[in-house]
């Protein structure tokens, strides 16, 4: 079990999640890739993952990046399962005889065109949501309300969004460290008294 007080231990867990859909957004929706996308639904949803374990210990602050990570989520995964049923279909097609007419190829290739659209529209809305500010653009607003958590975790007030600036070390915690967090003063989970 790591000496790290707890609060200390998760404001850096969930600031290096945070960092990763930052980092991965951009990218994932201007080449709009099924593996990256999916990258990115991922990372978000392991960052909410935290979150939620967060909240239990910081609730005041937690249900707004939980509903912003969670829109996007679920817009993510309407893509990839447009794009598996696009998949299914082509290899259905794949599968068919070559050359000979098959009275499936007709109802195989219309699902495969309407499951294409459905996964060109999810994308569309999820970039849109991506981009979207309204009235902060998504990723700010995303950070932003992730700060307010951090903020519980770390007497600095924890900005999540900015800590490409001065460091004290390594992790990238802000330099200023003034008092413990109530919540690095909660027990262990290994059952022993920090």
């Amino acid at each position: 079990m790591s000496d790290e007080p707890y609060g200390d231990r998760m404001y850096r867990v969930v600031r290096k999640r945070l960092r990763r859909v930052l980092d991965a957004g951009p990218a994932a929706f201007a080449r709009g890739r099924d593996g990256e996308l999916h990258a990115l639904r991922i990372a978000i949803k392991r960052l909410r993952y935290n979150l939620e374990f967060v909240s239990a210990l910081a609730p005041a602050q937690c249900p707004e990046p939980l509903r912003l990570l969670a829109r996007m989520q679920e817009r993510l995964g309407a893509v990839a399962d447009a794009a598996a049923f696009a998949r299914t279909y082509r290899a259905m097609l794949a599968q068919l005889p070559a050359g000979a007419d098959d009275e499936r190829r007709p109802g195989l290739e219309s699902l495969l065109a309407a499951a294409l659209h459905d996964r060109e529209r999810a994308l569309a809305e999820a970039r849109a949501l991506w981009d979207s500010a309204d009235p902060v653009p998504y990723p700010e607003s995303v950070a932003a309300s992730i700060s307010g958590v951090l903020g519980s975790l770390s007497p600095n007030g924890g900005d999540a969004y900015a800590g490409r600036g001065a460091t004290s070390n390594e992790t990238g915690r802000p330099k200023a460290r003034s008092k413990r967090s109530a919540l690095n003063a909660a027990p262990s989970t290994s059952g022993e008294t920090s």
